[in-house]
């Protein structure tokens, strides 16, 4: 990354370099915290855990400056560990591996990160340099944001003297977030018997792989393909041969577009011919499908071992009717702010749990600007699968956040970016899980704002950051700091 220390914004990759350097996926965050906590330590500035793992870090104000609006900046911790099926890569000792393409920063085939921690980067920047202008200022940096926002949950009030929340979790340089979507997530527990297999039968590994996935909320509206949904469609659509399951499984975190997933058959030996020729057949369909979204869609058949046991006729056919007719993706768009989703479903896990209870997991998150809504949708995906003898929780709800139109913090960066680039920036809210909402619980009085540089498909091994965007955004953070009165 030396190539970037010519950018305006190269304090901020000084940072993230460091960040790239500590593992610090969802629920192991140890590392990267010791490591701020140490450097607080020896640059004398003050620095406190709460009992929940947020970071609380606090500056006196620039000279001259004592007697303006306290902000407090903030950001999260921990980072979506993703990667593609074929790279070696273990999150919790691994560094990521930052690379220059072109106009762009990206990993090397894992997700890199920037979510959110260039934001991360660009508040201990902040800290770091006594040259920038700016009021009291506290940074918070939540914990656990990725997996069930842990952090902001858990914030007590009256930890933070501020007025002026600048949130730096967005995704889009040259826009402004005054809201965002709240979120819920059904999990479902989906019972099944086994049975033994015959030993005449053979075994085969369905797989689809190869898809893009990405943000399940700012990504939902790509068209791209959940490769939980095509696989039980792809099973639906195996009428070649009799085949029972013997195991499923897909995706890995909620908020994800699950970009793989496969199922092991088993059946009669003779129909492998007519499962190959169906299997090609509907690969070539699906390719077709998506082929404005997916680039390398795959579904592939492969001989594997015969394992001792399969899912019951009924349990067969309730797993397959309950995934196949599970809606999922957008329901509504806003008609406030174009090309903005307003509700959607993202089935992101099922995982197979055998041994004293056998049963399948499966984890939806339901996204909505309208908080009825949201919970309509939820209800409706837990009365679905109450219909296949699921079990179902709703759980970890957190609220939107609701845009506030006399926004003095609002005004301030509008009217600084416009001078700073000649035109005006675009007003928006983001279908994503900001903390914002969950903060105006405990403070209420809070100004609240949100702003990022620009990050392309987070969550997913494809995630980048646009490089120009960074210096962009670090201009205009420390242009707002001056500015507030």
């Amino acid at each position: 990354m030396q190539q970037l220390q010519s950018h305006s914004a190269a304090p901020v990759w000084s940072f993230f370099e460091n960040i790239c350097a500590i593992p610090h996926p969802s629920k192991h965050e140890e590392q990267l915290r010791n490591w701020i906590i140490n450097w607080a330590q020896e640059n004398n500035i003050a620095c406190v855990k709460d009992k929940i793992g947020n970071l609380i870090l606090k500056k006196p104000a620039f000279k001259g400056y004592e007697d303006k609006t306290p902000v407090i900046l903030q950001c999260h911790l921990d980072m979506v560990p993703q990667k593609n099926n074929d790279k070696v890569h273990n999150f919790l000792t691994d560094p990521i591996t930052p690379i220059v393409d072109g106009k762009w920063l990206r990993a090397d085939h894992t997700t890199l990160g920037a979510d959110n921690g260039v934001g991360m980067s660009s508040c201990l920047a902040v800290l770091a340099d006594k040259n920038i202008e700016h009021g009291p200022l506290e940074v918070l940096i939540t914990t656990d944001e990725e997996t069930g926002m842990t952090g902001a949950f858990g914030l007590e009030a009256g930890q933070l003297e501020g007025k002026v929340f600048i949130n730096t979790d967005s995704e889009q340089e040259g826009e402004l977030y005054v809201g965002c979507a709240g979120g819920v997530n059904v999990n479902i527990l989906l019972p099944f018997e086994k049975m033994e297999t015959d030993i005449t039968d053979s075994a085969y590994q369905i797989t689809i792989s190869g898809l893009k996935g990405g943000h399940s909320g700012v990504d939902i509206n790509l068209g791209r393909a959940n490769a939980i949904k095509e696989l039980a469609n792809v099973l639906t659509n195996l009428d070649a041969a009799p085949f029972l399951i013997s195991s499923l499984s897909g995706g890995s975190l909620r908020n994800a577009i699950p970009r793989e997933a496969s199922a092991v058959i088993v059946c009669d030996a003779q129909y492998q011919n007519s499962l190959e020729t169906v299997v090609n057949t509907l690969q070539v369909s699906l390719r077709d499908k998506y082929r404005e979204s997916e680039d390398n869609f795959t579904v592939t058949l492969q001989p594997c071992d015969l394992p001792g046991s399969v899912l019951t006729h009924h349990c067969h056919d309730n797993l397959l009717n309950a995934l196949a007719s599970c809606s999922n993706g957008i329901y509504a768009m806003d008609d406030n702010f174009p090309n903005v989703v307003e509700t959607s479903s993202n089935l992101g896990v099922i995982t197979q749990q055998s041994g004293l209870m056998n049963q399948f997991a499966i984890q939806v998150l339901v996204r909505s600007q309208i908080e009825a809504d949201k919970h309509q949708r939820a209800d409706q995906i837990a009365a679905h699968f109450k219909k296949y003898d699921g079990r179902v929780a709703k759980e970890g709800n957190y609220p939107g956040w609701t845009p506030n139109p006399d926004s003095a913090i609002y005004q301030v960066m509008e009217t600084e970016y416009t001078k700073l680039f000649d035109h005006k920036p675009k007003t928006m809210i983001i279908h994503a899980g900001l903390e914002c909402g969950l903060f105006s619980e405990n403070y209420p009085h809070w100004d609240m704002i949100s702003f990022g540089p620009t990050i392309k498909f987070p969550h997913s091994p494809d995630e980048k950051i646009e490089i120009a965007s960074v210096d962009n955004y670090w201009k205009l953070l420390k242009a707002t700091l001056k500015a507030i009165e």
